[in-house]
């Protein structure tokens, strides 16, 4: 993943004429917070079999098993890269950033529904699924700025790009006091987009200061198999509402 970041750098370099004495490559780095989100949660339970019961095993699919969910989070977000300058209005960046582990818990309702009637929880309990995602995303921005000044510039922001979301978690039940069982890890390569506003304050022609904030959506997440019951997935969109503020230095 580095080496296609470090092509796509090499190549944004060497797409400067030589003859092109108005634009300006420079570098940057950012820190800041992301306030994350899961979205549109899928899960799929095991089939559940009552012996003797007369009853016939059921799968859940989407909101209908999802008894509970705690799906945001903040984490802290770094980016780094390198950008070029076209003109006073117009610059392009290429950004490879990372957002630390986002928390999030989904309660699963286990039961099953007696000749086709309707679901009932109450005779199975709800498994807990404590989640953790994060994130290397990689994006082409594009930037239009708005100079008011030779210090102050408003711009605004969009990108597309790629994320690899990381995903792992632990299920604990609510009938089995013992029960405290690993998903496999996942991850996944997604594309993701984003857009923002922010503020510049240009120091000098070397050195400019970025605040902004940006929307960012980065795909699916999916948690596959829990090893013990083998029939089990979690599946849903990140996204999140990113700060960050950092400096770029122009050659």
């Amino acid at each position: 993943m580095m080496k296609m970041f470090n092509s796509i750098l090499a190549s944004l370099v060497l797409a400067i004429p030589a003859t092109s004495h108005a634009m300006d490559l420079y570098a940057f780095a950012r820190g800041g917070a992301a306030y994350t989100a899961i979205k549109d949660t899928e899960a799929v339970n095991p089939f559940i079999a009552a012996a003797g019961a007369g009853t016939e095993p059921d799968t859940f699919h989407g909101s209908m098993g999802i008894a509970n969910e705690e799906n945001d989070h903040s984490v802290a977000v770094g980016a780094f890269g390198a950008g070029l300058v076209f003109n006073r209005h117009f610059r392009m960046e290429l950004e490879g950033s990372f957002q630390k582990e986002s928390d999030y818990q989904i309660d699963v309702s286990l039961g099953w529904s007696v000749s086709g009637g309707p679901f009932d929880a109450t005779l199975y309990g709800t498994a807990y699924n404590n989640i953790s995602i994060e994130s290397e995303v990689y994006m082409l921005k594009a930037y239009y700025d708005f100079p008011l000044n030779k210090h102050l510039v408003p711009y605004v922001m969009a990108g597309a790009g790629y994320a690899k979301n990381k995903v792992s978690g632990v299920q604990t039940f609510s009938a089995n006091a013992n029960w405290n069982e690993k998903w496999d890890d996942n991850s996944s390569n997604e594309m993701a987009w984003t857009a923002g506003v922010g503020l510049s304050y240009i120091f000098s022609k070397h050195l400019a200061l970025d605040l902004g904030v940006e929307h960012r959506n980065l795909g699916h997440w999916e948690l596959k198999n829990l090893p013990a019951t083998g029939d089990e997935s979690l599946k849903g969109k990140l996204e999140s509402t990113t700060l960050l503020m950092g400096l770029r230095y122009h050659f």
